[in-house]
């Protein structure tokens, strides 16, 4: 499998070149074009009850597309919302934590769980809970606007809304900014505090800031 990613950082897509028998698994609606000859199924990841939460908990879809190569095959892929598309390669023993909205595509051997995260994040307009990627295999992910890479070594806050991922060294904690003051009229509300050694992805644009900006107007 090769994955070529264009159009980023503003209208990130992803073109992904299948060999005979390679399979790959998108989030519905995803599929932009495609090679004639690929078979499609629908299919719940990792189980109906798994994806049912899944669906519920961080509004991701509730079935994927779950294409396969009878040949080599090409397969395009475009998220919902403009922004930058991105590809790792995981590795077994690591694991990923991602906010709802930024799956796109895995190989079959990548599983998609949900993390928690906290009480405090009631209050947060990014919702309770988080993606939880492990496994191993060919994952991709999306963003609103461009996405940063930070190799966090020590203490880094980042507002809720601009998170897209994390690696599960790193440790995190939802918290207000400073006094319930600040918090309140900051216009920052709630942010995510990470600690350790690890990679952390943010986005240059916020999605519920939008919301806000646009609510103004209607």
């Amino acid at each position: 499998m090769k994955v070529e990613l264009l159009g980023n950082p503003t209208f990130g897509h992803a073109k992904v070149l299948l060999n005979s028998g390679e399979r790959i698994l998108v989030e519905s609606g995803a599929m932009a074009a495609m090679s004639s000859d690929l078979q499609l199924k629908s299919r719940f990841l990792g189980g109906f009850f798994r994806a049912l939460l899944r669906k519920i908990v961080t509004g991701e879809s509730l079935m994927v597309g779950d294409y396969q190569a009878s040949q080599p095959s090409e397969l395009l892929l475009s998220p919902s919302i403009p922004g930058e598309v991105r590809h790792l390669s995981l590795q077994p023993g690591r694991s990923l934590f991602f906010q709802g909205g930024a799956f796109l595509a895995c190989t079959p051997n990548v599983q998609l769980g949900t993390q928690f995260g906290g009480l405090r994040s009631f209050f947060s307009s990014e919702g309770l809970f988080f993606l939880k990627v492990s496994g191993h295999g060919e994952l991709l992910f999306n963003s609103y606007g461009a996405i940063v890479e930070h190799d966090v070594d020590g203490t880094f806050t980042v507002d809720t809304s601009h998170v897209v991922g994390w690696e599960e060294s790193l440790q995190w904690n939802i918290r207000g900014m400073g006094s319930l003051k600040n918090t309140l009229l900051s216009g920052e509300g709630l942010v995510i505090e990470f600690k350790g050694r690890g990679k952390l992805w943010t986005q240059t644009r916020s999605l519920s800031g939008l919301v806000g900006w646009l609510s103004r107007y209607c």
